[in-house]
């Protein structure tokens, strides 16, 4: 995980809210600002644009998903019980990651996807799933196969859907809630799915 201080915290939680009523292509600093009753001083100490505090928001709320999975992982239960557990969580944390528009402003996450804080999050998590499966195979939980390809199998078929399901809706950070959460209703159910062809027994 990266480490963020409580200032940067301060600024990527009201930066947040912003981005989720507005989005983030529509959001200046000066608003972030004065949302917190702030300087935009204060704001340029910690980032020098828009765009790092965007970058800082998606590092927080990896973060976050990375801790909850960790305490997951911890649980004496059957590792692919994990993976469950880890899809759920997962599929809970996207719903942050829509309101930052990753799946909808393609362009902001092309820019995004090739820095190199992002990509050790990207490789991270394929190194932790791979290890949850790893330990399912040695437990017996999840049948022998190739664990690293599967972990990212399992990856891109989570982004995929999340992808082609908000595009469908036409989905936008300020979309319906009740198309929001029926939408992820359904990633569940798909992510139980693609975790039944790996399931033992």
């Amino acid at each position: 995980m990266i480490a963020l201080s409580p200032d940067q915290h301060k600024i990527i939680d009201a930066a947040f809210k912003r981005f989720s009523k507005t989005g983030p292509e529509n959001t200046t600093m000066a608003q972030i600002a004065k949302d917190l009753g702030y300087s935009r001083t204060f704001l340029y100490y910690y980032f020098p644009d828009k765009e790092s505090i965007y970058k800082a928001a998606l590092i927080q709320r990896s973060n976050r998903y990375f801790e909850a999975v960790q305490k997951e992982m911890k649980k004496k239960i059957p590792a692919y019980k994990i993976l469950e557990g880890l899809v759920k969580i997962k599929i809970g944390c996207g719903k942050d990651f829509q309101s930052l528009g990753v799946y909808t402003n393609m362009t902001l996450f092309k820019i995004l996807i090739n820095d190199p804080e992002l990509k050790y999050i990207f490789s991270s998590e394929i190194k932790m799933v791979t290890k949850i499966i790893q330990s399912g195979i040695k437990d017996g939980s999840i049948i022998k196969c190739n664990a690293s390809k599967t972990a990212q199998n399992i990856i891109d078929g989570l982004h995929g859907f999340s992808a082609v399901g908000l595009r469908r809706l036409h989905v936008s950070p300020s979309a319906n809630q009740h198309d929001v959460t029926e939408l992820y209703k359904r990633q569940v159910d798909f992510g139980m799915f693609l975790l039944q062809g790996i399931k033992k027994g």
